[in-house]
């Protein structure tokens, strides 16, 4: 009897206790924690503040009230719409994992595949049906979501094979989590909601690119084509200027559309401070490969808390 992991047991084995090769038989509950670490907290977090900063950005107009109900449908149908997006990448990325030293669940084989891929599609379409409900533009905006989540990981030509799919993905992804708080809360596109969603999208895209630093040996064992792969410092460089731009572009709309911005737009400039010490640093190794990636999401944790102050 084949199992999981591909293995061959004893024919007379019962299926009720076939268990996958170096997959330990845990509680639903267990697993279920292990799905959630596999799809990284921190990133489901910040996904969570994406919506509640873009709503925060869209109630600056005088008189706007946001409709809270659809835009804690909004919350709780993307938490699960990107929970699943995370949990399939994990599956198709197991190899490279191990190889780049991952610690999560997958690649450490102490969430069981079978589960991840169980809850991956009972995930996609709870969050989808979540989405239904806060309104028809926030249900367009999460299949757009669920598209470009698979598209990433799965099919036949996975965009995180190359930098532009990469690109596409992530900014993607932003537009459209942006988009669907936004018209969740009813309150309609500003131009102060615009300029805050293009920049926070294109800034995705910098850490799109940043986070490739670390996972140079895996990704090349996949076979992908990362700039990392290229050159370390160059890549940082890169990363360092395209983040100077998005920065200084955000300054410059915030004090022409809405000065409040500049809070948030505050909190870029110390990430682009951060990647660019990286960048001049170069080879000199003062700094984990890491490094750089974790200065794009503290500096996106930052601006997305100071959109939630403006309202203070």
């Amino acid at each position: 009897m084949a199992t999981a992991s591909g293995t061959v047991g004893p024919s007379t084995a019962s299926p009720s206790h076939v268990v996958a090769a170096g997959a330990p038989d845990r509680p639903l509950r267990s697993s279920i924690r292990s799905a959630w670490s596999e799809a990284r907290p921190a990133v489901q977090i910040i996904f969570q503040l994406r919506i509640i900063a873009v709503v925060a950005v869209a109630s600056l107009d005088a008189g706007a009230v946001p409709r809270w109900t659809a835009v804690a449908l909004c919350c709780a149908g993307w938490l699960c719409i990107t929970w699943s997006i995370y949990l399939l990448n994990g599956l198709a990325d197991r190899v490279e994992d191990r190889l780049n030293g991952s610690t999560r669940p997958l690649a450490q084989g102490t969430l069981d595949a079978g589960v991840a891929r169980q809850l991956v599609p009972v995930l996609a379409c709870a969050g989808v049906i979540l989405c239904a409900s806060a309104g028809r533009t926030v249900l367009v905006s999460a299949l757009v979501m669920v598209a470009l989540g698979f598209l990433y990981s799965a099919g036949p030509a996975p965009l995180k094979n190359r930098v532009w799919g990469v690109q596409v993905s992530v900014i993607g992804g932003g537009l459209a989590t942006y988009t669907a708080g936004a018209c969740a809360a009813g309150i309609g596109i500003s131009p102060a909601v615009a300029v805050f969603a293009v920049v926070m999208s294109a800034w995705m895209g910098v850490g799109g690119l940043a986070k490739d630093l670390s996972d140079v040996e895996g990704d090349r064992a996949a076979g992908r084509s990362t700039l990392a792969m290229w050159s370390e410092r160059g890549t940082c460089l890169i990363v360092a200027s395209l983040a100077g731009i998005i920065a200084v572009g955000f300054a410059v709309s915030a004090f022409t559309v809405e000065e409040r911005l500049l809070v948030p737009a505050l909190a870029l400039g110390c990430g682009v401070a951060a990647i660019g010490a990286c960048a001049v640093a170069g080879r000199s190794r003062r700094w984990h490969p890491r490094t750089p990636y974790h200065a794009f999401m503290y500096s996106q944790y930052g601006a997305h808390t100071g959109a939630l102050c403006m309202l203070l």
